[in-house]
């Protein structure tokens, strides 16, 4: 805010920059009057004159009413005064330096009551503030610098939950002028401040690169991500490294190789938990396929070469102890077409452990398959699809041995096309798969039977409504030493009309079930214990109806919003700076704005689940711009 003062305090003085050195010389005498010398000075600053463009101003003032009420009976209501204040103007030009600033003042009367308490009436205020400066916004190196502090109170969407944020972003990003390569920086930092003093902070440092250079190209990332709770006394701070090279020579020959470092560190009272854990890894893939002219180039059989190699290095701390593991993989595959239904394909792979809590272990696996994919057949509007395959595989690891397994697989499938209408049609697939596997060790015969189908129906009407629905079910058993079974069904709905000239509305809802049941050998009894965690149930979606002239009134707009989401992660420990503090996973709000001229009106009425608690909240605002 000082800083946006100052600003505001010097646009007025048209200071010209003189750089250092000798001006130029004087004009010789009688080319230029004394009078027209004194009043255009020798300036030596290339033209730039570091004065600001007169400042445009613009601002508005809110008067806001909200009601909530919490599922224990507690309530409280406020009145808010806001009045707000926008200065924009540049340096020289407008491409040179761009500045915005902000200044804002609230003024707050709140009345709370619990279940079963006195009332409790307070007062308060608070200032808001923001500042903006692009440096070189269009050019090939633009700096950006962003400092907000805000009150949740202003924008009057929480539930129960007041708060203030203060937030500070850097961003400088560079492209030279030839090339594609770019480079980016980014800083962000923001800090919640509860109604308890609860304070909530995330910092994250971020970095990429990316350079190329003929059939070379390279990039590279950071990430530093830091968040603390003081109410919970949570902690995690998350470190990420990566890079990537690129080595494309042609088209048949591709390598890839990858190299990452992660470190996550979590601290919690609440959950007595503190823990470290981090992973390197630098993996190659390299692709072949050659081509004509190049060696094992066959035009009927073309052939398919893999190969890769794989170092990781992992660690965990905590209050189970420290553990640290090693490994390396290597492998190789091919792949060959013989013809347009049969396909072979081998692989070997060899591997190596080195972990503190066991000791040393490695293993060699080589496995060939044989593949049969017939083109489908039609049968009247169906069309049919076998495949059959067979594999054989050995391996050899320490302390286990010898293992011989053979495979086989087997699978059929059924899909047909409706067309129901003109932009509406319907899809039908249904699929069954056999596999049984026999192996050395145990002698054991294991079987598998899996069935899934799904239904997809799509419709546009004359570019008024676009519709789509899924539904896709799949179940599969095993039987062997231990048997399962697991199910999963899946419903996807979205569509958007345009009701009238006015009115439309849209939704997307994804509904998702899984079980799996499994039985378990009990090492100390020898009994088959069954493992059943029951139905997994998730739900996600929204569905909103908007009105552009509600009840036949110009400019009078009525919104339903409907958002239902059962599972969030706690994306601010994860580092997501435009997280919202409260988590709500059910969500109904019906609002009506109003707008004359410069003056917008709103009513809201708003019915959650926050946290796991109902809320209900109602919402009056009257804006007027200036």
């Amino acid at each position: 805010l000082a800083a946006a003062l100052l600003l505001l305090r010097a646009g007025g003085a048209p200071a010209a920059a003189f750089l250092p050195g000798p001006g130029e010389p004087d004009p010789p005498t009688g080319d230029t009057s004394a009078a027209a010398s004194a009043a255009e000075p020798v300036r030596n600053g290339n033209g730039i004159r570091w004065e600001f463009a007169p400042w445009r101003r613009s601002g508005s003032v809110s008067l806001d009413g909200r009601w909530l009420r919490l599922e224990d009976g507690s309530t409280t209501r406020q009145a808010l005064l806001f009045n707000d204040i926008e200065f924009a103007s540049h340096l020289w030009q407008p491409w040179f330096v761009q500045v915005r600033a902000g200044l804002g003042v609230l003024a707050s009367q709140e009345r709370s009551q619990g279940a079963g308490s006195e009332p409790d009436s307070t007062r308060s205020g608070s200032l808001t503030g923001r500042l903006t400066v692009s440096v070189f916004p269009l050019s090939r190196f633009p700096f950006e610098l962003r400092a907000d502090v805000s009150d949740s109170r202003v924008q009057g969407d929480t539930l129960g939950t007041d708060f203030r944020s203060r937030r500070l972003s850097l961003n400088q990003s560079y492209r030279p002028e030839v090339g594609n390569d770019s480079y980016q920086f980014g800083f962000d930092h923001s800090r919640l401040y509860g109604d308890n003093g609860a304070q909530d902070s995330v910092s994250t440092l971020r970095a990429t690169a990316l350079f190329q250079r003929a059939e070379h190209s390279v990039e590279a990332g950071a990430n530093y991500t830091v968040n603390d709770r003081s109410d919970t006394e949570d902690h995690s701070r998350i470190a990420q490294l990566s890079l990537r090279h690129g080595f494309h020579p042609s088209g048949a020959l591709s390598v890839d190789t990858l190299a990452s470092w992660n470190e996550l560190e979590l601290r919690s009272a609440a959950a007595a938990l503190d823990s470290r854990s981090d992973i390197l890894q630098v993996s190659s893939f390299a692709t072949w396929r050659p081509r004509e002219g190049d060696p094992l180039y066959s035009a009927s059989a073309p052939l398919y070469l893999t190969g890769s190699a794989r170092v990781v290095d992992a660690g965990v701390s905590g209050a189970g102890g420290d553990d640290r593991s090693r490994a390396l993989n290597l492998s190789l595959g091919a792949s060959q077409e013989l013809g347009r239904t049969w396909r072979l394909s081998a692989a070997l792979s060899g591997s190596l452990v080195d972990s503190v809590a066991a000791p040393r272990s490695s293993a060699v696996t080589g496995n060939a398959a044989a593949t049969w994919t017939a083109e489908p057949l039609a049968f009247g509007e169906w069309r049919y699809s076998p495949s059959v395959g067979g594999s054989v595989g050995a391996s050899h690891a320490s302390g286990a041995g010898e293992r011989r397994t053979l495979a086989g697989q087997a699978s059929h499938g059924v899909a047909r096309s409706v067309t129901l209408g003109e932009g509406e049609s319907l899809a039908l697939n249904l699929t069954q798969s056999v596999g049984v596997l026999r192996e050395s060790q145990t002698e054991q015969v294991a079987r598998a039977l899996a069935h899934s189908g799904s239904l997809f129906w799509q419709a546009s009407g004359q570019g008024a409504t676009q519709s789509f629905a899924g539904l896709s079910l799949s179940d599969s058993r095993t039987w062997a030493g231990e048997s399962g079974h697991f199910r999963l069904a899946n419903l996807q709905f979205s569509q958007r009309t345009q009701l009238s000239r006015h009115a439309s509305w849209s939704g997307n809802l994804t509904l998702q079930a899984t079980r799996s049941d499994a039985t378990q050998l009990d090492a100390f009894t020898g009994e088959l214990r069954a493992l059943d965690a029951g139905w997994q149930r998730y739900a996600s979606g929204t569905l909103s109806f908007e009105h552009q002239r509600a009840f036949g009134v110009p400019r009078l707009r009525f919104t339903t919003l409907l958002a239902v989401n059962t599972a969030q992660l706690e994306r601010r420990a994860e580092g997501d700076i435009d997280a919202p503090r409260e988590r709500v996973t059910e969500s109904l709000e019906s609002r009506l704005d109003y707008a004359i001229g410069k003056l917008e009106t709103r009513l809201s009425a708003r019915i959650a689940r926050v946290d796991g608690r109902a809320v209900s909240s109602l919402f009056v605002r009257a804006q007027r711009r200036y």
